[in-house]
């Protein structure tokens, strides 16, 4: 059993995770857009992410010696996982396409709402009436945001990119709730190893037999795609240590952080400027989120 000092380090190295994986996915978000600009596709981009994290994930379990030996019922977990990590991906990447990368970001981030009522409905996890409310304020700030989008009621181009958000939010939340419980008995690397060989080969079969791969057309291009996969392979293995570390519910409700990055992000490299209503909503998001933080944390126990 954990002493408390050794609970409260890890929920704080835990969150510190957390926040680290929300600033480097929403960087990756954007640079994924600045690729699409200089000629990359969604199928490219996906298989050399798919790729770079295998590659990365290969070279760890040599260096550390892992047994990568699972029992059945895990590498099955594992194997699904990574069919879900491939739709989360292409649901997204495909989002930016019809919306802002900031706006596709807020809807994603719908997602620790839904695992908070999931653990709430299952009893996993008790959240206090203030807690609940808190929420409650953190999706009435989406909400905001979203009313406060043009794009939502111009044509249906914008509306196909928020539902394509919405679905990879829920392969999101189904991605943490599983990996928590793989995590139960096997560790990060180990479980990210197997799930990263079914991402890949799903993402290799798509894009040898259905998709027809376009690359960056300049060298900037390039950048863009090299930085956007290194992000989000920091961005995911950070992900999978916060929820390893302070489990899927606390992970999402840090995680959530992320809209105000994307929005700065956006905005320095994208130009593209939200409305005063959208970032109304999102800081009533941010601030929510972050008082659940601390409605959250260990408390310090008194000492006699």
């Amino acid at each position: 059993m954990r002493n408390p000092e050794s609970i409260r380090c890890r929920f704080w190295w835990g969150s510190a995770a957390a926040l680290t994986s929300a600033v480097a996915f929403s960087s990756n978000v954007v640079l994924s857009k600045l690729a699409y600009d200089f000629g990359t596709n969604l199928h490219a981009l996906n298989l050399v992410r798919t790729a770079v994290f295998l590659g990365c994930l290969i070279v760890a379990v040599g260096l550390s010696g892992s047994r990568i030996s699972i029992k059945r019922n895990d590498l099955y977990r594992c194997l699904i996982l990574g069919v879900l990590l491939c739709a989360e991906m292409y649901l997204l990447l495909a989002s930016v396409l019809f919306i802002p990368a900031a706006l596709a970001i807020l809807v994603f981030y719908t997602y620790p709402v839904m695992i908070a009522l999931w653990v709430w409905r299952t009893g996993r996890h008790q959240l206090s009436y203030l807690g609940l409310g808190v929420m409650a304020l953190a999706f009435l700030g989406l909400i905001i945001a979203l009313t406060g989008s043009d794009t939502l009621w111009v044509g249906w181009e914008g509306r196909n990119g928020v539902m394509l958000a919405f679905c990879s939010a829920v392969c999101l939340a189904g991605i943490l709730l599983l990996s928590e419980r793989v995590l139960e008995r096997q560790s990060a690397t180990v479980m990210m190893f197997y799930m990263l060989i079914s991402a890949t080969a799903v993402v290799g079969f798509v894009s040898l037999f259905f998709a027809e791969l376009h690359w960056p057309v300049s060298f900037p291009g390039w950048l863009a795609l090299s930085g956007s996969a290194t992000l989000y392979v920091v961005a995911t293995l950070l992900l999978f240590k916060a929820v390893d570390w302070v489990g899927s519910l606390q992970t999402a409700i840090i995680d959530n952080t992320s809209p105000v990055w994307a929005m700065i992000l956006g905005i320095l490299v994208l130009g593209q400027w939200l409305t005063i209503q959208q970032v109304i909503g999102a800081s009533v998001t941010v601030v929510a989120v972050m008082l659940v933080q601390w409605i959250a944390r260990p408390k310090t126990q008194p000492t006699s």
